[in-house]
């Protein structure tokens, strides 16, 4: 007799148990992915809520015009000190110690849900520029381009084109050598001392940029040259925040977004030898701004000093403009708000408070003030006091008619006060920044 057969391999039975064991697996694995997207996905809307637009699709040289806060961040009329508050910051040019004394000084509070927005210049000069950008990322803060940041992330732009991170690689060609041997010596001296400041600001510009983070580059390329506040109270209308300044007589979505970061002034035809309201209005004009028949074509916009300050030209059309509707009832019998315009760009002026324009870059990257404005709601039980002494000292440019602006504003459940903090001048690299 030979050796009983083994019995026979049940090799298929195992391939069905481990295939079946794999597709449970499988099964729960994509059970589980299917859950954990749907919570992600609720969840990125609220993360986005800040941005006017997915920062995946910003440009960096060119910027998004316009884009409105959204309702739900205004401070309410009468709704006193636990009231979330609206608080907006001048040019911090990487002053991150002055930007966290500032927030201090005006007690600042998320949990309250304060609002934060900054004028532009958040960047460059400074020791920290990347600081700065973190910190308003960490408070949900919006801010506007200004003519800093879109230097910084040009520069970045330009880097990347040419395939180099060097940032002193920029020298003078042989054009600039021919031009600076023509002309008489005074001429030539004005030029190369401005070829100078440019090569020095675009050297400065590569080095905030190489030093930012993509994700920090990115939030600043997202941030709008015109940001719509919103309608404040009666008392302040329609309040809109840019750095550099705005035109008369031309809608938001028309001005010209170079324009809207670098003006300083308005230059008037060579005749004119001062300035009034009237001359550029005539009694058939609605002085809406955002009428197209309200255009001012002879006003060119300069980002120097001649002519006249911006600021002063759309105050006094704005003030031309409630008197007329004082004595016309507004359109349809609904007087037109005014609209109020803060700003930043000009630290050699300095504070500038006039009754439908804020300046307030006090001049922080040059050892100056940090300044930020703040519209806080009123008790309405509160009785009117005196406008807030909370910075007496501040020499700031201002309307004769502005001494009672915060008691009229009160009466209408909002109110403002400017709260600064000194600035030291940082040193970088041998030289004062």
């Amino acid at each position: 007799m030979g050796r009983p057969e083994p019995p026979p391999a049940r090799p298929q039975r195992r391939r069905i148990t481990t295939a079946g064991a794999v597709f449970t697996i499988l099964l729960l694995a994509l059970l589980c992915y299917t859950r954990y997207s749907e919570k992600l996905l609720s969840v990125v809307p609220t993360i986005m809520t800040q941005d006017t637009q997915p920062q995946f699709h910003a440009s960096l040289t060119k910027p998004t015009l316009l884009a409105s806060l959204p309702p739900s961040a205004l401070p309410k009329p009468h709704g006193g000190p636990k009231s979330p508050r609206l608080i907006i910051i001048g040019d911090v040019h990487g002053q991150l110690s002055a930007l966290d004394a500032l927030l201090a000084k005006v007690g600042y509070s998320g949990a309250r849900g304060d609002v934060v927005i900054f004028t532009g210049d958040m960047v460059n000069k400074g020791p920290d520029s990347g600081g700065v950008v973190d910190r308003a990322v960490e408070m949900g803060a919006y801010s506007v381009r200004g003519n800093h940041e879109d230097r910084v992330l040009r520069a970045w732009d330009e880097m990347q084109a040419k395939g180099s991170m060097d940032t002193d690689s920029e020298t003078e060609t042989e054009t600039d050598v021919a031009e600076e041997a023509e002309g008489d010596v005074e001429t030539e001296k004005k030029k190369h001392k401005h070829k100078h400041k440019h090569h020095k600001g675009k050297k400065e510009a590569r080095k905030t940029a190489k030093s930012l983070t993509s994700a920090q580059r990115s939030w600043l390329a997202a941030r709008p040259v015109i940001l719509r506040v919103g309608a404040v109270s009666p008392y302040y209308g329609d309040v809109v925040v840019v750095h550099g300044g705005l035109v008369p007589g031309i809608p938001l979505e028309k001005q010209d977004p170079q324009v809207v970061m670098n003006i300083r002034t308005l230059i008037t035809p060579s005749s004119s030898t001062s300035f009034s309201p009237e001359s550029l209005v005539s009694d058939n004009d609605s002085l809406d701004s955002s009428a197209d028949s309200f255009s001012h074509s002879h006003l060119k916009p300069s980002e120097g000093r001649e002519g006249h300050p911006w600021s002063k030209v759309w105050n006094a059309l704005e003030k031309e403009k409630q008197k007329k509707n004082s004595k016309k009832g507004g359109r349809h019998g609904t007087p037109e708000p005014p609209t109020t315009v803060v700003y930043g760009h000009d630290a050699k002026t300095g504070l500038s408070v006039r009754r439908y324009a804020f300046g307030i870059d006090s001049n922080c990257a040059r050892g100056g003030e940090l300044t930020a404005l703040v519209f806080e709601p009123t008790s309405a039980s509160a009785a009117m006091s005196n406008p807030s002494d909370t910075n007496t000292n501040i020499n700031t440019n201002k309307d004769e008619d502005e001494d009672d602006s915060e008691l009229a504003a009160a009466r209408h459940g909002i109110k403002h006060r400017l709260v600064s903090v000194s600035c030291r001048a940082q040193r970088i690299g041998g030289r004062h920044v």
